[in-house]
């Protein structure tokens, strides 16, 4: 029986993918969407489909931001931030966020400030306040992993928007037959 560790080191040496490569793959990962939202001076944000659940005791999620980005600066300093968990009909929301450069929060957005001084995007399925517990440089982004400080959800019809393939989609809403769950 040849276990990992067993195998050759020759065997796995070499060349790493190409970021192109490792993107294209990745895109085939289905993800849910957030916006993920700090102040820097003025409200700051980024989409983000990199969010992950760490721990329950204590309550901790994860994200990445690309460390050179300007929401990548802004987490470096920042005390508190807000996840946004988009519904499945904010697909232009998404894609604002997803762009670089300013103006985000311009024009026909609805937000406000929120909770620890960041911005709050209305309308979305929930959203968590969150804060810094540790940063790690990692290539050319910054894992963060933040406590989660307070957290409020509202039922969407539209259900959650996922991301497949470089695309936004509404993934519906169904509720499952009870008897479909127990195979009758």
């Amino acid at each position: 029986m040849t276990t990992l560790s067993g195998q050759a080191s020759s065997d796995l040496d070499g060349d790493l993918v190409p970021a192109d490569v490792l993107r294209a793959t990745m895109r085939q990962h289905v993800a849910g969407v957030a916006v993920i939202t700090t102040s820097d001076g003025g409200p700051v944000g980024f989409c983000a489909t990199s969010l992950t659940s760490v721990s329950l005791d204590p309550p901790c999620v994860s994200f990445n931001v690309a460390a050179a980005s300007t929401s990548g600066r802004a987490w470096r300093n920042a005390r508190y931030g807000i996840i946004h968990l988009l519904n499945g009909d904010q697909a232009e929301v998404a894609a604002r966020f997803a762009r670089s450069g300013p103006d985000k929060f311009s024009g026909n957005l609805a937000w406000r400030w929120g909770p620890g001084g960041a911005p709050l995007i209305d309308s979305v399925l929930a959203w968590m306040l969150v804060s810094p517990r540790h940063r790690l440089l990692v290539g050319d982004h910054m894992l963060i992993i933040c406590d989660v400080r307070k957290t409020s959800t509202t039922p969407a019809a539209a259900g959650p928007l996922i991301r497949h393939d470089g695309g936004f989609y509404a993934m519906p809403v169904r509720k499952p037959r009870v008897s479909a769950l127990f195979g009758a």
